[in-house]
Formats: structure tokens, C-alpha cells, sequence
């Protein structure tokens, strides 16, 4: 198991922690998140393993609305480009909220084959009907082309939506044989994303850590919160909290 270590483009203060940590071998790689209009410069200059995370709703990603397509075609170019220059060996993408078909159509025109596919919740933070909240639509979704990252806190949330159990939904994405995980707790109470520390929720990390192959390659990326933006201490100790799952 290789695990990653979250940044955006606007966290170059903790790049010397982090460059500790994965010399120490406490994390393995960086998913990194470009912010628009911030520069690279400060991550070339860190020989890290890279991923990149393409830039998400919050800056105006949806690739489901067709109205935006040069827009959208804008930011995942430039994240394209980000991955080039730092030699990152996949990138994930959000599908977008709106019509599955258009998702669909709007994938023709990325040709990457680094790019997976990240499962999202049934409805967004907005009440936005999200797309690839299913197995079946990922598995549209991904097509000959591309991979899957399959973010465990989405999928719970998707299964809370649906009123089905959520270790059983988990299990139907399993079998699309993802090697990239999102993982972070969560409640069960309610059906739209948030990302709580490990422990901090309700989910069932026993269970969670079990349907990852410890004797495979797979990319494992925290997504928990960072309440001291100028420490990465609680990355270190969710992470901590997450080995002791693990057997």
C-alpha cells in the first residue's frame, strides 16, 4: 500500500514537512490540487511522487454542463499540463452534477489515459443531482479509457441516500477493481459529503481497510481535515490511526 499525502497548489509553507514525511517513508506520494492562477514553481522543486487531483466544483468544474465546455476544457488542460511537468502518474476527476450523458460526452475529448474517474455522492452540497454515484455509471463513466478512484466517504454517502446498506454498496464498486482510494470518516446520519479525521465518525474502518488488498499496489490518499494549515500533525496521526486497521 502507497499512502498519499492531500496539498493544493496554495500549500507550499508544509512542503518541508512533507518532504520529511515520504523521506522517512510515513507517506509515499503527493495529491496535489491546483488552485487557479497559482503557480507550480514551488512543487518542482520537491522530487516527490505526484498525483493530481483536477481542479473541483468549488473553482466552477462541471464537466456535465455543456454550456461551459471550453471552461472546463480550460482548467483540466491545465492540469494536464501541471502532471506533465511533475511527471504525475495519475490524475483524478470529478464527473459533475447534471445529465450522465452529457459527463459522458464530455469525456470524448480528453484523451489522457492517466485520468480515474472518482465515485461521487447522490447529492452534492447543494442539493446538485452529482453523477457517478453508482457502480453502473462509473463504470459508463470509465468506458475503455479510463481508471477508477474510488472514494470510500462518497460511496457511503451515496448508500445513505439510497436507504441501502453501505458495506454492501461498497462492495458492488470493489468489484470494479479500483487501485486509488479516497478515505476519511464520516456520519451516517445524513447523506452529503463532509470528511471527518479517522475515529471522529461512524464508519467502520475494520471493514474498510479489509476491502483494500494489502498485498497489491494500491494508492490510498487521506482525505481528512487539516485544522493547523501550517502543520501536516494530523495527517500524521490519522494515518497512524488508519495502520492500526490495517493487519
Amino acid at each position: 500500500m502507497k499512502f498519499g499525502l492531500k496539498l493544493w497548489s496554495i500549500n507550499e509553507d508544509v512542503l518541508p514537512q512533507a518532504e520529511n514525511m515520504i523521506k522517512e517513508n510515513i507517506f509515499n506520494y503527493v495529491e496535489l490540487t491546483p488552485i487557479p492562477a497559482s503557480g507550480i514553481e514551488p512543487f518542482l522543486s520537491y522530487d516527490f511522487l505526484y498525483t493530481i487531483h483536477i481542479t473541483t466544483e468549488r473553482y466552477g468544474l462541471n464537466i456535465a454542463d455543456k454550456r461551459i465546455r471550453d471552461f472546463n476544457l480550460g482548467l483540466i488542460e491545465n492540469c494536464i499540463n501541471w502532471a506533465d511537468q511533475l511527471k504525475a502518474i495519475y490524475l483524478i476527476l470529478h464527473p459533475g452534477f447534471g445529465l450522465l450523458d452529457d459527463t459522458i460526452d464530455f469525456l470524448s475529448y480528453i484523451d489522457d489515459r492517466r485520468v480515474l474517474i472518482e465515485n461521487m455522492p447522490k447529492i452534492g452540497m447543494n442539493d446538485e443531482n452529482m453523477i457517478g454515484y453508482s457502480p453502473e455509471q462509473i463504470k459508463q463513466l470509465m468506458g475503455e479509457d479510463f481508471g477508477f478512484c474510488l472514494d470510500f466517504n462518497h460511496a457511503i454517502k451515496a448508500a445513505i441516500s439510497l436507504e441501502f446498506d453501505y458495506r454492501n454498496y461498497v462492495h458492488q464498486f470493489i468489484k470494479l477493481n479500483p487501485f486509488y482510494f479516497h478515505i476519511s470518516d464520516g456520519n451516517l446520519k445524513h447523506g452529503k459529503d463532509g470528511h471527518l479525521s479517522i475515529g471522529e465518525g461512524d464508519y467502520d474502518f475494520e471493514f474498510l481497510t479489509r476491502c483494500i488488498n494489502s498485498n497489491s499496489e494500491h494508492y490510498i490518499t487521506l482525505e481528512t481535515p487539516r485544522i493547523n494549515l501550517m502543520s501536516l500533525e494530523e495527517d500524521f496521526h490519522n494515518l497512524k490511526t488508519i495502520n492500526s486497521y490495517i493487519i
